[in-house]
């Protein structure tokens, strides 16, 4: 509970527009960003839900070229996927910035140019790989080999099982994509971050931030021992084109840069809205910036984002939720393996407050590698759920026997881990929080004399959670005029006594067609011979 109302911006990376998203993608990233806007605006504060489609990265590119379409037809193809995933499972976004439009494009120079007018920015001489038999420069997913530090395939852009920011003169046995030949590499002049310059600031910064302790010490540890200049610019036809300085014009900035700067756009466009000033806003103490993100993402996130930032004269971020790849039956969720299941068409099967209610639950802290989505795990949930289903439909005979109190001090300490957690963006301890708030509750114990204040308040801990639930419950139990609030207050029943609720369970059990089905594709039973 909040007394002084703050302003959050709350962004979650944007996806790259070459597939549809995916329950690893939804339950790491953008679920949880989604449960911590909600929360936030559950206790008062104002809060922005701000995303995007990074349409520069080369994922698109390739992706165009396998289907033979024009790639700016294919980026919107699955912009409208992405999309269609997100509202599947009730996820909608404040501002959705696509990296193509005319805004991004003039606000990612735009904070090129303060970075340089600044002082950050300095031309390098450089390397990047080159496919002699197409004659072109590669990039990012355009060129494949293996990681320098831990020799896993990766592209040259970034190694997703260590995190390592990959130098193409470092890649191992680089091969061109398009073509599969191998690359050389050709000698550049290349903008730079010069994070050095900044990095004493940068690390009394983040030594002091909020951050989790194994997210903090990871950037602390690079600045301390790796700590260098980051390229920002190369030799590639799509994205923000450089004009200045004159050895780099022609040059796009990477994606790791731009692309992650959608946020950016995204925050003056709401100031514009609202008519305020996008710099006033970004100054202001009441002002918090946090990213959601999968562990890929980190680097770029806590260093390059945050070094930006810092360098423009703004605060770093209040705080940068990360997860570990959600797996898949002990695998990580794969679109290229076909291993993975989309969203949008798991929530045709199972309602979306049971499917959020599971990947919410899947969640753990970065580092633990412990989130791995299953059969099993779904059908705990659906059964979670129809317990409390159950549990609130004992008192539906007549509100008049709901009594109104306060809640007792165990009640109240629930709330409060379940606040704190919600605060640190642990979803995972949020919910053990409401476990034990309904565990120790009277409504769930007894048929009779249960406390409106119980019901509300535990409601109000769902709401963020599994929305429609939430609300549908509470509306029957108190009107339509109904609000989650975590405050320990006196809630009034309706006074018109409903002796049935009108609407179906929504913990439905799970279809055995489905679990066949799943069984079937990620559980195939073993050829005999």
């Amino acid at each position: 509970m909040s007394t002084n109302q703050q302003t959050y911006f709350v962004c979650p990376a944007p996806p790259c527009p070459n597939g549809k998203l995916h329950l690893g993608h939804i339950g790491g990233v953008y679920l949880l960003a989604d449960i911590f806007v909600r929360y936030q605006r559950m206790i008062g504060n104002i809060a922005y839900h701000v995303t995007g489609a990074d349409e520069h990265g080369t994922y698109t590119l390739v992706k165009a070229r396998k289907l033979g379409r024009p790639v700016d037809d294919v980026a919107q193809m699955h912009i409208d996927e992405i999309q269609q995933c997100l509202r599947a499972v009730h996820i909608e976004p404040d501002v959705f910035v696509r990296t193509s439009s005319k805004d991004h494009l003039q606000r990612s120079l735009a904070i090129y140019e303060q970075l340089n007018a600044a002082g950050y920015i300095q031309l390098r001489d450089a390397k990047q790989l080159y496919c002699e038999s197409c004659d072109e420069f590669a990039a990012d997913s355009l060129a494949v080999g293996e990681c320098p530090a831990c020799n896993a395939p990766t592209d040259s852009n970034l190694c997703e099982d260590c995190g390592l920011a990959i130098q193409h003169s470092l890649l191992r046995n680089p091969v061109h994509t398009p073509c599969g030949h191998a690359l050389t590499l050709r000698p550049i002049r290349q903008a730079h971050f010069n994070i050095e310059r900044l990095a004493t600031t940068l690390d009394r910064a983040i030594e002091a931030s909020r951050w989790p302790d194994t997210i903090k010490d990871k950037e602390l540890e690079w600045l301390r021992t790796e700590l260098r200049a980051l390229p920002m610019s190369r030799h590639f036809a799509r994205g923000v084109t450089l004009t200045a300085p004159a050895e780099v014009a022609g040059q796009t900035l990477l994606t790791w840069f731009e692309g992650l700067w959608c946020y950016d756009t995204g925050i003056e466009r709401i100031c514009k809205q609202n008519g305020v000033h996008y710099d006033d806003t970004m100054r202001n103490r009441d002002t918090k910036l946090v990213f959601f993100m999968g562990q890929d993402n980190r680097f770029y996130y806590t260093v390059g984002v945050t070094a930006s930032l810092l360098a423009r004269g703004y605060a770093i971020p209040h705080n940068h939720a990360i997860q570990d790849f959600y797996k898949l039956e002990g695998a990580k969720f794969s679109t290229g393996r076909d291993h993975a299941m989309w969203a949008d068409e798991v929530a045709l099967n199972i309602d979306p407050n049971v499917l959020r209610y599971c990947l919410a639950r899947i969640a753990k802290a970065f580092g633990s590698d412990d989130n791995d989505f299953k059969i099993e795990g779904l059908v705990r949930a659906a059964a979670r759920i129809h317990i409390f289903e159950t549990a609130l439909r004992k008192h539906t005979g007549s509100n008049a026997k709901l009594t109104v109190d306060n809640l007792n001090p165990e009640r109240m300490r629930d709330v409060e881990q379940y606040s704190e957690a919600m605060h640190e963006a642990r979803v995972w301890a949020a919910l053990d929080a409401i476990d034990a708030f309904f565990d120790g509750a009277g409504f769930a114990r007894n048929a009779a004399g249960a406390s409106a204040t119980e019901i509300s308040v535990f409601l109000s801990m769902l709401h963020p959670l599994v929305p429609a639930l939430a609300a549908r419950y509470g509306a029957f139990f108190f009107g339509t005029g109904w609000r989650s609030a975590l405050d320990d207050c006196a809630v009034w029943p309706r006074t018109d006594a409903l002796s049935v609720m009108d609407f179906p369970l929504f913990s439905e059990p799970i279809p055995d067609a489905f679990i066949a089905a799943y069984e079937q594709r990620f559980r195939p039973t073993p050829a005999t011979t």
